[in-house]
């Protein structure tokens, strides 16, 4: 896996309208029909999908990864065949993904997994409508933690099977959570396992280009109906600066600046004791919204 392709969601289209043009500051681009929202963020067609739908724990649909070459996809597929996991190529999909192709599987706790090639670029230029600037490119989307069932389990399948590498762990209680990198970004994928939680989506990081953008998007947060998941805060393990906000869906974005990025030859695997250096302080208010998905 080379990055975090793309991400495809469920929720109600007219809030996540709202949401990802005037919060996010991401790009509306016409879907393939009236029960799908695109999003960009850069210079590809897509980097956000929205599929009318109701909100909640489940509405993490589809986990887009890229894959460097035709070639490559078609050893992970071997791969993941090789280990007795189903795999299968669609043709219909890669045209509304807009991929040259792509494989589908489950990981572990069944998360869907898009594996893709040829991730078309649009001609037409990005632009935000409150004029941010996205950290994209080959670094991808940016990352996503899922809670699992087992957060150890879930990063040695990632590791072993998908090609990521461990960055760190951070201590969460009585357990530890797992980041992943596959591109110099501190982590694209990262695993924790809370009592009661189940398996789903936490939160999606986007990186913004200053720290303005990301304090006038949490004034705009703070005079929405969005509740806000978590202050601003700097975490231990990426360095990031960020805010969390609950989306129309029900999980979280992390809307950051400035992370860390890793140099495979001369990184060490480290651990933390906390997650954060200061603030991220969690707002319990939240959590209301984040079980019915409603802002």
């Amino acid at each position: 896996m080379e990055s975090l392709g793309y991400l495809v969601v469920r929720g109600p289209l007219d809030q996540w309208k709202e949401f990802g043009t005037s919060v996010l500051g991401a790009q509306l681009v016409a879907g393939p029909d009236d029960s799908t929202l695109m999003f960009r963020t850069d210079e590809r067609a897509f980097r956000l999908v929205v599929e009318d739908g109701q909100a909640g724990p489940d509405s993490l649909l589809a986990i887009g990864f890229d894959v460097a070459t035709l070639q490559a996809l078609d050893e992970l597929a071997t791969t993941l065949t090789d280990r007795g996991i189903k795999v299968d190529e669609n043709h219909e999909l890669a045209r509304a993904r807009r991929v040259q192709r792509l494989i589908t599987f489950r990981d572990n706790d069944g998360f869907l997994i898009e594996a893709h090639v040829g991730h078309e670029l649009s001609n037409e230029p990005f632009v935000s409508p409150r004029g941010v600037s996205f950290v994209c490119g080959d670094l991808g989307l940016g990352h996503v933690f899922l809670f699992a069932s087992d957060a150890q389990q879930s990063s040695a399948f990632y590791q072993d099977v998908l090609g990521f590498r461990l960055s760190d762990t951070v201590a969460m209680g009585d357990n530890e959570a797992y980041f992943l990198h596959c591109n110099p970004r501190h982590h694209t994928a990262a695993f924790g396992t809370f009592t009661g939680v189940p398996a789903g989506i936490g939160h999606l990081m986007i990186e913004v280009g200053t720290l303005d953008q990301v304090g006038r998007a949490l004034d705009i947060v703070q005079k929405s109906s969005y509740p806000v998941q978590m202050s601003l805060g700097e975490h231990t393990n990426d360095r990031m600066t960020s805010f969390y906000v609950v989306t129309p869906s029900g999980f979280a974005i992390e809307y950051g600046y400035d992370g860390l990025l890793v140099d495979d030859a001369t990184w060490k695997v480290g651990r933390h004791d906390a997650g954060s250096i200061w603030g991220h302080q969690f707002n319990m208010d939240s959590l209301a919204a984040m079980a019915g998905g409603e802002a």
